[in-house]
């Protein structure tokens, strides 16, 4: 499920989550690593992203960041966007963001419809 970002919404939602992992395509396989994401107007921020990152970016720059949920039984946040190396940092422009989390037993279907629990950030 994807839903179109609300920006305000999303500066706010990164402050719950308090480890992100940027994931990458590979060459092989697919990239993951844990980084320290933050918001700068309507840009997400990684700071210091790794070798693997600087080397596939510039040629692929289709990226997701997944921030587990804080608590057991909460939401993921996962955000695609285009990303850009800009000196030492990595700047993603956000295209879809949801909060997302497994179906629950018993649990009522959600508000959006999604058969997994998805909550739309807007």
């Amino acid at each position: 499920m994807s839903i179109v970002v609300d920006l305000a919404e999303l500066e706010q939602a990164l402050t719950r989550h308090p480890t992100a992992y940027l994931l990458l395509p590979g060459d092989e396989r697919p990239h993951v690593g844990e980084v320290e994401v933050s918001m700068r107007g309507d840009v997400l921020v990684v700071a210091a992203p790794g070798r693997t990152a600087r080397r596939v970016v510039p040629g692929r720059p289709a990226v997701t960041l997944l921030l587990p949920p804080a608590e057991p039984g909460g939401y993921a946040l996962v955000v695609d966007g285009e990303a850009t190396l800009v000196g030492e940092e990595l700047h993603v422009e956000p295209g879809h963001a949801v909060l997302h989390r497994r179906p629950r037993a018993g649990s009522p279907p959600s508000a959006t419809g999604c058969d997994n629990d998805c909550q739309p950030l807007s």
